[in-house]
């Protein structure tokens, strides 16, 4: 299997990382008008979308910290039953059984 291969479900979650990011800003956005969108949860809001840009860009650069970031997001997953769960594991057992981590920087 060539590198490109190996890193297409990784960059699978690249894709989704920027995405959910792009959609949180897009949602802060059209919710800015609305009184019971406090400053706490505007804040949250977009530090959340940022971080998730920010880890979808250093997946597609495969830079170690992103890596890092991905592990620790999968294991947060673990505790979203059971679909995510499922995600987890099934990522998990991919990154060990084809060493992912070393086509990371």
């Amino acid at each position: 299997m060539s590198k490109r291969d190996l890193l297409k479900p990784i960059t699978h979650f690249g894709v989704f990382f920027v995405t959910l990011g792009c959609a949180g800003v897009i949602l802060h956005l059209f919710a800015l008008g609305d009184v019971r969108y406090t400053a706490g949860f505007k804040a949250f809001v977009v530090v959340g979308s940022l971080l998730h840009v920010l880890i979808g860009v250093g997946v597609f650069l495969r830079t170690s910290w992103a890596f890092c970031a991905l592990k620790f997001y999968l294991y947060l997953l673990y505790l979203v039953v059971p679909i995510g769960t499922y995600i987890a594991i099934k990522t998990l057992k991919y990154i060990e059984n084809h060493d992912v981590k070393s086509l990371f920087k």
